[in-house]
Parts: C-alpha cells; sequence; structure tokens
C-alpha cells in the first residue's frame, strides 16, 4: 500500500431491499444505504454515526458482504494489494463487492467484526474458547495446541484469563461478552475491525472499561478500526474523525474536533447539542428535531433532512418571519404525511371548555366554540400558525388550504401550498463543500451563489 493510499475506500456504496407488498418494481427499493463514501487511513479510527435506522449498520455489514451492496466499490488495500491500478475495463482488482470465494476468504482473514449483540453472536454450546479458536480452523491451522494456544494469550490481552477457555458464554457478564468478541475479532491478526455499536447495551462505567480496551489494543497491533454508533459522545471520546448519517447518505465527514467544535450541516449540529454536559448550571436544552423520520421508500426531494431541519432556507422572496416560515412548511409537510386529525383538534377543542355549553354547530368543523372560534382558527393555532400571514399571496394559499383540509381534500391543500410554501432545499439535493482539513458536508447553505442570495440563521 503506498503512502497516500487508504486502508478502505468505500465509493458510492449503495445497498437497496426490495419492496414489501406488491410492489416489486425498483422503485419501490427500500434505500437503506444510498451511496455512501469514505475512507479509512492505515491506524485510523472513522466513526460512522447517526440515529438508529440511518443505515449505518447495514453498510457496515455491506462493506464486509455479510449483505451484498446493491452498487458501488469497496476497495480494500491491505495485505500485499497496495498500487494496484484499475483494469481496462474500469474495475479495480482491489474492489471487495467482486471478490470470489477464495479472494473473500482472505478478506475475511485481514477484516475482524465485532458485534452489538456478542450474547447471539456466541454459540450457547461451545466453550468461548472454542468459539474464539474456529476461524484459526477454518484458515488453515490445524494445530489444536497451536491454537489454544493463541487464544489463550488473546483472553489476556483482553483482560480475561487463559482459564476462561473452557467456560461458557452465559457464565460472563455482558462486558466480558465484549472482550470475548474482540478477542474472537483479533484472532486472525486483521488489519481492520469493523465494530457496530459494540457499547450501546452496556453500562457507563462498562462502556469506558471497552472503549479503553479497544484504543489500547488498536495501538498494540497497528490497526484500523471503522466504530459504529448512535452516541455521538462515545464518538468524541474514541474516533480521529466521524461519518455521520442520516435516513442512508453520509451528510457531513471530518476530523473530530473540527466536527464537535463546528458543526456544518443541521443535524450534526442537532445531534451534538444533544449530548448531555456534566454543568447544572447550563441552560442548553440542545437542538429539537421536528417531524417524524421519512420512510426510505420514499425518501423527501432534495435534501433529505429538509422536513425535519431546523434551519430549512426560507425562499427569498417569501415574505414572512423565520418563524412562521418554519411552521408554514411543517403544516405543509404534516398534510402530506396524513397526519393531521382534525377531529382530534376539535375533540380537545371541546373538551377544553369546561362547564360551558357549546353553540349550537359547535360539532360541526365549521362551527364555532363557545369562545367564538372557527374551525380553521382552532386549525391554525393547533400548527402554531399566524391568524393572518403577512404576506397576501401566501395568506391567500394558506387560507385555502385549510379549507380543504376541513373539507378532508388534503391533496387539493397540498397542492394550492407548494406554489408558495416550497423550500430550495427540497428543489435539488446538495453538493459536497469542502470547509478545509478534511472537513465536508453536504447543505445548500453552502452553496456560493445560494448563500451569496440569501440572509442565514446564525451557525454554530
Amino acid at each position: 500500500m503506498t503512502e497516500s493510499e487508504p486502508l478502505l475506500s468505500v465509493q458510492g456504496l449503495k445497498k437497496h431491499y426490495p419492496g414489501g407488498g406488491l410492489r416489486s418494481d425498483p422503485s419501490g427499493a427500500v434505500r437503506a444505504v444510498d451511496g455512501i463514501s469514505f475512507d479509512i487511513a492505515r491506524g485510523e479510527t472513522l466513526g460512522l454515526v447517526g440515529e438508529s435506522g440511518c443505515g449505518k449498520s447495514t453498510a457496515a455489514k455491506s462493506i464486509v458482504r455479510l449483505e451484498e451492496p446493491t452498487d458501488g466499490e469497496v476497495l480494500f488495500h491491505g495485505g500485499s494489494r497496495g498500487g494496484r491500478s484499475r483494469n481496462d475495463d474500469g474495475t479495480h482488482p482491489n474492489d471487495v463487492t467482486r471478490f470470489h470465494r477464495t479472494e473473500m476468504k482472505t478478506f475475511r482473514r485481514e477484516v475482524g467484526m465485532i458485534f452489538q449483540d456478542p450474547a447471539s453472536s456466541f454459540d450457547p454450546r461451545m466453550s468461548v474458547g472454542d468459539s474464539i479458536a474456529e476461524p484459526l480452523s477454518v484458515h488453515g491451522l490445524d494445530d489444536g495446541r497451536r491454537r489454544r494456544a493463541v487464544v489463550e494469550d488473546l483472553l489476556g490481552r483482553v483482560g480475561l484469563a487463559a482459564a476462561d477457555y473452557g467456560r461458557y458464554p452465559h457464565e460472563f457478564s455482558g462486558g466480558q461478552k465484549q472482550r470475548l468478541a474482540l478477542a474472537r475479532a483479533l484472532v486472525l491478526n486483521p488489519e481492520l475491525i469493523v465494530a457496530d455499536e459494540p457499547v450501546s447495551a452496556l453500562d457507563m462505567s462498562v462502556q469506558a472499561d471497552i472503549l479503553g480496551l479497544l484504543d489500547r489494543v488498536q495501538t498494540e497491533f497497528g490497526l484500523s478500526l471503522l466504530f459504529i454508533s448512535h452516541d455521538m459522545s462515545v464518538v468524541k471520546e474514541i474516533c480521529d474523525r466521524v461519518a455521520v448519517m442520516y435516513l442512508g447518505e453520509i451528510v457531513e465527514v471530518g476530523p473530530t474536533e473540527s466536527v464537535f467544535e463546528t458543526p456544518k450541516h443541521p443535524y450534526t449540529e442537532a445531534l451534538v447539542s444533544a449530548i448531555p454536559t456534566p454543568d447544572p448550571r447550563t441552560t442548553n436544552r440542545g437542538i429539537e428535531l421536528t417531524g417524524s423520520v421519512p420512510d426510505p421508500v420514499d425518501p423527501p426531494d432534495g435534501c433529505r433532512f429538509h422536513t425535519r431541519c431546523h434551519a430549512v432556507v426560507q425562499p427569498p422572496d417569501l415574505d414572512v418571519s423565520r418563524a412562521s416560515w418554519r411552521r408554514l412548511l411543517e403544516f405543509r409537510l404534516a398534510i402530506e404525511a396524513g397526519e393531521i386529525d382534525v377531529e382530534a383538534i376539535e375533540e380537545r377543542a371541546r373538551t377544553g371548555v369546561e362547564g360551558a355549553e357549546q353553540v349550537e354547530g359547535a360539532d360541526g368543523l365549521d362551527g364555532a366554540d363557545e369562545g367564538g372560534s372557527t374551525a380553521a382558527e382552532r386549525l391554525r393555532a393547533a400548527f402554531d400558525l399566524p391568524g393572518t400571514v403577512a404576506d397576501p399571496a401566501v395568506e391567500e394559499d394558506l387560507a385555502a388550504a385549510i379549507g380543504a383540509v376541513l373539507d378532508g381534500e388534503d391533496a387539493r391543500a397540498v397542492e394550492r401550498l407548494r406554489s408558495t410554501v416550497r423550500t430550495p432545499c427540497e428543489q435539488r439535493h446538495p453538493e459536497s463543500v469542502d470547509h478545509g482539513g478534511g472537513h465536508e458536508s453536504a447543505c445548500i447553505r453552502h452553496d456560493p451563489e445560494v448563500r451569496a442570495a440569501r440572509e442565514w440563521p446564525a451557525e454554530r
């Protein structure tokens, strides 16, 4: 491997699953991983972080081909593969996705895997020593005494005892099982370890022990590490660089210190703001993400995060306050998602007037309650919408959309709002922007042309 070559280079990796039900066409696929790219250098720890369900575990399994990738390249330059160039047809001889059976066996010797739940990855009928030694047997070490010696040595290196060889998984605590999982990942002397949420099921004190062990073992064995987690505080502690993943895509990547101190993507800002602080005097409550996570079968157009983004871009010609703009967009998105329950809003309005008789017609959607509010006003109040929007064109569309919702015509409401309540974030997919020092993010706020045309909320 040359000086400039990363140990692992993931390029445009995709993993799509066929959609359920009657839809068998490609458009109904679940896009769990949808074109991610990153590099891992020799001796480096890269953290792949994001909310549960963002696709990070699927990405890990696709990299080591426990799941077959749909598209993309996984170039592994370990072993004697360094310095190879592409074939005449454009493919690469180091592309794991194209390895045949023999090459895959070699690759699996060079890459270890730690799973999220170590208890389920050990056979309860085998001693832990035999489970750890099994890869040695698969890869040709037939001498049982040598296998046992290797395993006993590893048990000591991960903080257990050689005498633990003959014990069974149920005899160990969660933290001890994760030490056993690390020993098994190390048994073939790999160059890269893929650790999928290795401490998420452990108590805080045990987490610290395992993270310290990972750090020590990485230095001792000269390993590279792909560390997958949903916990930003853990990633900050152990990783050299961080890649932030949302709904199948990487939205930001860079050195850990840079990403945590000056996050560039709004999703990263929200994740960083949610890290607990030990200072009881702090009043920072973090950034609240509104809305629900979109369906990976039908992700939003443009930036996939715009449906939940606190910094979503307002059209330059829309004459409303930023707070009103965000509520208008949330209202439109709620209609599109079918999340507005008019009957529930009306029921809350009725039960909220304690001891008062309802006026005639209050049971109908167009009626007024005892306080004189109409169904349209109650719907505005439910979404904290202004009584009247300052921009006449927007107010006209909003009033028409509210009327359509009350009539049960959501499609007509969406069509009306889309003409004015539409963010540039959904009109095109953001390109990755280099902020220097290996720090990149994909957000249209950082597009020079778009940025010059708008005023922006303050960044962290």
